[in-house]
């Protein structure tokens, strides 16, 4: 289910939330653990350093603790996965040199880069609030496998900046250091106290619950609920109307446009050939599918029409008309429960149509697992059916030769159809059924 919100500010948690809470615990809590006597002994002096062991004397109230006591210290909060902030400052300081040494690499889940550049891109400022030291949350960003993403964070919020994470004074704080109203701002967690403090200063919320994160099972309370990135429609104009509007349908296109160049410079849609859609809205289905002869490498955000369920333009940019199988896309949606479509006209899928009209054989393969199915031990034929310039008779075609199992269809003669719950997963999709047809096809099997 997608959430849409009219936002100025999104202020983002990390773990769990945007990265692994695993590659935490299982890499950066060890590469500290083993650099915290060094930094004691070296760096006692340095005023983050200083100002961090006294923190630490002052909650054990030891004055006199040494270094060897403190490092002791900071091994047991680490095994107990404290939240104290000269914890924190510490372990920023090693992470930083870290990262910026390059042993360190920090991690984001797959949807969250590319919807935090669509977010920044339409105006609204994105900042972070997590219990990791600020300085440690600038070299996360600024290390990212994505390269460096501080340029779109504006303000990085920690427990010492800002307060407990579970105090919903701390919010206010945020809001207040941000110049911002609380109705226009958004805060996205994995934690319901965390949401719940945040609500309680008037925010808006959305728990992002990953399985295999630690507070999944912990659910996210009566907050609305995403399990990625590319569930939340976010910015300053959506929201608006009982449909989706303008805003929303020109943030649809930009990410369309962004697939759309991609798919373009692997040459799998040449000149105008091949179209993508994603659905902006259920109930009654709507989808924005790209503009009908464009050049598939250089749409903008507005090279995209609304239709409806049966592929009938409903709205978008004056002069656009949808492609004539945006039928087809919408009955997909419908039929699947897919909220994204991809067709492409690539080789391999044509020329594999006409060698195996009656369907392509796909077994133990690794590659398979990139559609959900086992490398090994299982069968599957991806179906492969006849074209047609009617997009009811192309659509059920589809659906009585449709296998479950995958995602995807060839069109004889014409090109290949690939779907996913999201344009990100319908991307994946479309590169692993297309290696797995390049690969029949270098076969050469018949």
């Amino acid at each position: 289910m997608t959430h849409a919100f009219e936002v100025d500010h999104v202020v983002l948690d990390i773990e769990g939330t945007t990265g692994a809470t695993g590659f935490v615990v299982d890499k950066l809590y060890p590469y500290a653990r083993e650099r915290f006597g060094r930094l004691l002994a070296e760096r006692a002096g340095e005023p983050d350093v200083r100002r961090a062991v006294g923190q630490i004397r002052r909650m054990l109230d030891e004055p006199d603790a040494d270094a060897a006591r403190i490092e002791q210290v900071l091994g047991a909060w680490l095994d107990e996965d404290r939240k104290a902030t000269p914890l924190k400052t510490l372990q920023g300081i090693v992470w930083a040199e870290g990262f910026a040494s390059g042993e360190l690499v920090s991690h984001f889940y797959p949807d969250v880069v590319p919807r935090l550049r669509e977010w920044h891109a339409a105006g609204v400022r994105l900042h972070v609030y997590s219990s990791g030291s600020a300085a440690a949350q600038r070299a996360w960003f600024g290390h990212s496998p994505e390269g460096d993403l501080r340029p779109l964070a504006g303000r990085f919020f920690d427990t010492e900046n800002a307060g407990p994470k579970l105090a919903a004074a701390s919010y206010g704080t945020i809001a207040a250091e941000l110049k911002a109203s609380p109705e226009r701002m958004l805060f996205l967690s994995d934690r319901p106290g965390e949401l719940d403090a945040a609500r309680a200063a008037g925010w808006h919320t959305a728990g992002v619950r990953r399985p295999g994160e630690p507070y999944y099972e912990s659910g996210v309370g009566d907050h609305p609920e995403v399990a990625s990135f590319a569930q939340l429609e976010i910015g300053t104009g959506a929201g608006r109307g009982g449909g989706p509007g303008t805003e929303k349908l020109r943030r649809a296109g930009a990410r369309l446009a962004a697939e759309a160049a991609r798919f373009a410079s692997l040459g799998w849609m040449r000149g105008t050939s091949g179209n993508l859609s994603v659905v902006l809205g259920r109930d009654p289905l709507r989808l924005a599918v790209t503009a009908s002869g464009r050049d598939k490498g250089e749409l903008t955000a507005d090279d995209v029409v609304l239709v409806d369920d049966a592929g009938a333009a409903v709205g978008g940019p004056a002069g656009g008309r949808p492609s004539a199988e945006a039928g087809l896309h919408a009955r997909v949606a419908r039929l699947t429960g897919a909220g994204a479509v991809v067709h492409v006209h690539t080789v391999a899928a044509v020329a594999m149509g006409r060698r195996r009209p009656g369907g392509i054989v796909l077994r133990d393969l690794e590659m398979l697992k990139g559609v959900g199915l086992p490398a090994e031990g299982a069968a599957v034929r991806l179906p492969v059916i006849a074209n047609s310039q009617d997009m009811r008779v192309l659509g059920d075609r589809l659906e009585e030769a449709r296998e479950p199992r995958l995602p995807a269809v060839v069109v004889a003669g014409h090109g290949l159809y690939v779907w996913g719950a999201d344009l990100l997963q319908a991307r994946h999709h479309a590169e692993v059924v297309q290696w797995l047809l390049e690969l029949e096809l270098a076969s050469g099997r018949e």
